[in-house]
């Protein structure tokens, strides 16, 4: 990082900007990382970091450009592995007031279908101290209360979809049905949504068929595996809005003459896709030119 004096408002500034940038990486650990056979904190998304300098070599702002989030760790993980951070974070770490908000209560990691197969801790790390110190980091980036509980909100949403239990209408029929219609509407609640649009859609959603419109039946099986898609559907949804609060946080507008690119790619040939062919389809990926550029160099 670029020294930043200290005798001026505009140097206090710069100050505050490099402590904003160094805070938004335990953010976007908690929200991106987990625990694999092969690290405690294994980054499970790709990140370009790009901070930006004045010609006087001061820190002017920086810009974080994220891709291939490993969305199916948030629905399935092994029984060494663990869901995202922030999930254990929120159920150990969170005030009684800030549960009773998303309807969570007092349930501990096993209560939850989406991190009750998962390991249940890592050794030396103390969730509840990360929950602090996430919530901390937060405030120095200036998220505002509003904003931190939009954030979070997502998480437990996920929480809710995933402890939603679908069963067949009656012995002999493949027609789905909720078992505990309860959990449904704790998730709707917690959404801000209606509950018997969210039923209807999941379990008898509208079709097209030839010029008309049709209430189609589904199975519990398909209607689980529609539940698994919203999960990670709205998870990376939260995450890349996330992210774009974070760049909203570090944009100064000011003028940056030139800039320092940190490329995170560490582990990205083993899951989703191969490395190789982002480079060779960046547009099928929806790479930036810049970003292209940085994996190239790294394969060569």
């Amino acid at each position: 990082m670029a020294a930043v004096a200290s005798d001026n408002s505009s140097s206090r500034q710069l100050g505050t900007l490099e402590l904003q940038i160094l805070r938004a990486n335990p953010i976007l650990e908690a929200f991106g990382n987990a625990q694999t056979l092969r690290n405690n904190n294994s980054s499970r998304f790709g990140k370009f970091i790009r901070i930006e300098f004045t010609r006087s070599g001061h820190i002017a702002g920086a810009f974080i450009d994220w891709y291939l989030l490993e969305k199916s760790r948030v629905v399935r993980q092994g029984g060494e592995e663990r869901n995202y951070h922030v999930f254990y974070q929120l159920l150990r770490g969170a005030s009684k007031q800030m549960k009773d908000l998303y309807l969570l209560g007092d349930e501990g990691i096993d209560a939850w279908n989406y991190t009750k197969d998962s390991n249940n801790s890592i050794a030396g790390v103390n969730d509840t101290d990360e929950f602090r110190s996430l919530m901390e980091a937060f405030q120095i980036m200036g998220f505002s209360p509003d904003e931190q509980i939009s954030i979070l909100r997502v998480i437990a949403a996920v929480l809710h979809i995933g402890n939603i239990h679908v069963v067949p209408e009656r012995r002999g029929s493949e027609d789905a049905r909720l078992m505990n219609p309860n959990q449904a509407e704790k998730l709707c609640h917690v959404l801000g949504i209606p509950l018997d649009g969210f039923v209807k859609g999941l379990l008898k959603p509208r079709v097209r068929a030839g010029r008309e419109w049709v209430n189609q039946s589904r199975t519990a099986e398909q209607v689980k595996q529609s539940l698994d898609a919203l999960a990670k559907g709205l998870y990376e949804r939260g995450f890349g809005r996330l992210v774009e609060m974070v760049n909203n946080k570090l944009d100064t507008k000011g003028d940056g003459d030139s800039f320092i690119g940190v490329l995170d790619i560490a582990g990205f040939e083993i899951f989703e896709v191969n490395l190789s062919d982002i480079v060779a389809n960046p547009i099928a990926h929806d790479l930036p030119k810049l970003l292209v550029q940085q994996l190239r160099a790294t394969l060569h």
